[in-house]
């Protein structure tokens, strides 16, 4: 299965942290809807797509978030420096002299680096440089408090076959696969309705999985997300997030522990169909997945992964055959998914 780089591209490129996704969304409403039949939108923003089945099956939403980790303005000095407040996981301790790219008000792109010393107080000394020499220039730059800011890395080749590298992985490279899942699916006969869910805010609290699934009011709920294991000379067991090795399913997080019998389904159609899959689980952080299980009488939620290395960092490496084997490994769960089959799910 050939998959469209392109489209990952674009989406890496564009910024996007909470409440400023318009740019993700607007890739990612356009390249859907030749595969959907309808997008609507939650309250916060998250939007949503539909991709009509055969007949009254049931309603199964995949999801990834269009947010990324990054940066706001905070306060502007006399002398021209940018103070920041971080907004989301950001590694710190990566950040010395990196570019970052501006996004002001009227949507004019700014770029600079980023030095200084970050901590959670208001004291934090981690400043964007743009080399002006008064608060006025800042000014004139149409710079104003409330500003967003992203890494200003640009997508690109590893020269190695079908591995990028690029900014935001977390979570655009979730959104590629939803595009391709969409493009997958649009020639496979199924009866239940797909909503594929770009959804708000996660990275600072899970936000728009809540209200996304609370307006849609799933029978099945699929997170895709992404994560990286912190050691590359860890090639063994304990390393099951290796890029080329295929998808990961998630057993357990710190906000969810997924339905069994969906577990059970994920993993089976994996086996049956020779497709890569690695098992994975973590005692810190969560995916969408966690608010998303709990609306109204609670829903039958799994995580899967793709694997990417380095996160909430200037950029990550990827390997796209990653997202063309959960495209894939989609394509053969989504046709079982009937009511008969959601309806076992709630079966205790």
């Amino acid at each position: 299965m050939d998959v469209d780089v392109k489209v990952l591209e674009r989406l890496s490129n564009a910024d996007g942290i909470v409440s400023c996704e318009g740019e993700v969304r607007d890739i990612l409403r356009d390249t859907l809807a030749i595969y959907c039949d309808e997008t609507m939108y939650d309250g916060l923003g998250s939007m949503i797509c539909v991709q009509k089945g055969t007949g009254n099956g049931p309603k199964v939403v995949i999801a990834a978030h269009m947010d990324e980790v990054g940066f706001m303005v905070r306060s502007i000095t006399d002398g021209g420096l940018v103070m920041l407040i971080v907004v989301g996981g950001v590694k710190t301790d990566t950040l010395d002299f990196q570019r970052l790219r501006l996004t002001t008000g009227d949507g004019k792109k700014l770029n600079g680096m980023v030095a200084g010393k970050y901590d959670k107080t208001a004291g934090s000394q981690m400043y964007f440089d743009i080399g002006a020499k008064t608060k006025q220039e800042v000014l004139d730059l149409g710079i104003n408090v409330g500003d967003m800011l992203s890494f200003g890395t640009e997508f690109e080749s590893t020269n190695l076959p079908d591995t990028y590298m690029g900014k935001a992985m977390d979570d655009r490279y979730g959104c590629f696969a939803l595009v391709e899942i969409a493009k997958a699916m649009q020639n496979i006969e199924h009866e239940n309705d797909i909503y594929y869910v770009g959804t708000y805010g996660e990275e600072v609290g899970l936000r728009g999985a809540k209200t996304s699934a609370q307006m849609i009011d799933p029978d099945v709920y699929f997170t895709i997300d992404v994560a990286t294991y912190p050691d590359q000379f860890r090639n063994d067991n304990t390393n099951n997030r290796q890029i080329g090795k295929g998808p990961m399913l998630t057993f357990f997080d710190r906000t969810m522990a997924p339905n069994k019998k969906l577990v059970t389904l994920v993993r089976d159609t994996a086996v049956k169909n020779d497709l890569p899959l690695q098992y994975d689980m973590f005692n810190s952080g969560g995916t969408d997945s966690g608010e998303a299980h709990k609306v109204h009488e609670g829903k039958a939620t799994v995580t899967t992964c793709l694997p990417c290395r380095y996160g909430h960092c200037a950029a990550s490496i990827v390997d796209v055959n990653d997202v063309a084997h959960i495209a894939e490994l989609y394509t053969k769960i989504l046709p079982q998914v009937t009511k008969t089959v959601t309806d076992d799910l709630y079966k205790f």
